[in-house]
């Protein structure tokens, strides 16, 4: 295994500036496949060799991508899917993100947490340990937990409805923000949590940043009041104005800026012209309809809030200019702001076609080059 240097030094932490230029990210692969196919799982390399995450975080931060997101789970929806490599195995939030951390200089990190399944006393210790060994590049995914064989393993029967795991994630913030203030005892009783007393350091000199995938109304709210990033996934970029005058709105009653939103995207890029649409159509037309394919259907359409077509998601497909042209039209036609990448195939080579899609941005005026912007959030 090639060796890495600890990238931690005593430069300023990665700061919160957004200048309304275009945020780019990428839907970490912490599993051999985020789609049911067994085709794209072949395709894909062996999330289990640490070298292949950590080539793919140098890949990220040489195309100048603001944020990788690592997403988590806990149990596998199906013993097919466990077969072909869909979401299990997979790697932990926490434990990927050190390394993907220690690999890179600049790269944003963001872990998924489930509210539902730490107390916010571990997650507080956590982030602060991670915000340490970033310098501040460590970014928290609100997670409340929706899948019930997942829960299982923690000894729910059942889960609380939405609007009750969104109410306890707003008392764990509470509970966690005090536990970071070294100042101070935290004295908290609350419906769904209790603690006392004084968590020890190190203490974000900042709060990390906050995201949260949610699509309900509930979600949308808490995450207007609370994070700086949603991460949204509608079918069509034409539901975006909706979401964010939905989120507007919310901030406002709040009276805090509205979070940036990033849209979760698939992507293929080949140079040749009409091949990356021919192989990219191809391989989404593979994915299972067995057991697995099912599961994740319903998986993806109640996280969604989506029921008629939750396989399909927005695509940039073609050329590095036509990727960059269907950038720069969804970004004058529906107010496209933020990009979550999530590539069919997630290696190191497949990031590293971006790098000439994000000069042609920045040529354009849609994108400031993180360096020139002090690589903000």
């Amino acid at each position: 295994m090639q060796e890495f240097e600890f990238s931690k030094t005593g430069s300023a932490r990665k700061p919160k500036c957004w200048d309304g230029s275009m945020r780019f990210g990428i839907f970490w692969p912490g599993t051999k496949t985020k789609l049911p196919s067994e085709r794209i799982a072949e395709l894909n390399p062996d999330p289990l060799d640490i070298e292949n995450h950590l080539s793919l975080a140098r890949a990220c931060e040489q195309v100048s991508l603001d944020l990788v997101l690592l997403g988590d789970g806990y149990a596998p929806s199906s013993e097919e899917g466990t077969r072909i490599g869909f979401q299990d195995p997979g790697l932990h939030a926490l434990i990927i993100a050190a390394p993907i951390i220690m690999a890179t200089q600049h790269l944003g990190v963001i872990s998924t947490l489930h509210t539902t399944f730490f107390h916010p006393a571990h997650i507080a210790r956590f982030a602060a340990n991670l915000d340490w060994l970033s310098n501040g590049r460590w970014g928290w995914n609100i997670v409340n937990g929706y899948r019930d064989y997942e829960a299982s393993l923690f000894g729910f029967e059942t889960l609380p409805h939405s609007a009750a795991l969104y109410d306890a994630a707003a008392e764990a913030i509470a509970v966690i923000e005090s536990l970071w203030d070294g100042s101070r005892r935290t004295e908290y009783d609350g419906r769904h949590y209790k603690s006392h007393g004084k968590m020890k350091g190190p203490y974000p000199s900042e709060r990390p940043v906050f995201v949260c995938a949610a699509a309900s109304d509930r979600g949308r709210r808490f995450t207007a009041t609370h994070c700086d990033y949603l991460f949204a996934s509608p079918t069509e970029l034409s539901d975006l104005p909706a979401i964010k005058q939905d989120v507007s709105r919310y901030a406002h009653e709040a009276s805090r800026p509205a979070p940036e939103i990033l849209v979760v995207i698939d992507l293929h890029i080949r140079e040749q012209q009409g091949e990356a649409r021919r192989v990219f159509d191809d391989l989404m037309g593979s994915m299972e309809t067995n057991e697995a394919g099912r599961k994740w259907s319903g998986q993806i359409g109640r996280l969604r809030n989506e029921q008629k077509s939750p396989f399909k998601f927005p695509a940039f497909v073609g050329t590095s200019r036509e990727v960059a042209d269907q950038i720069i039209a969804a970004r004058e036609q529906w107010g496209l702001n933020g990009v979550l990448f999530r590539p069919l195939i997630c290696s190191a080579e497949e990031v590293l076609r971006l790098a000439p899609v994000m000069e042609i941005l920045e040529r354009a005026g849609v994108r400031k080059n993180p360096k020139a912007r002090n690589y903000s959030w």
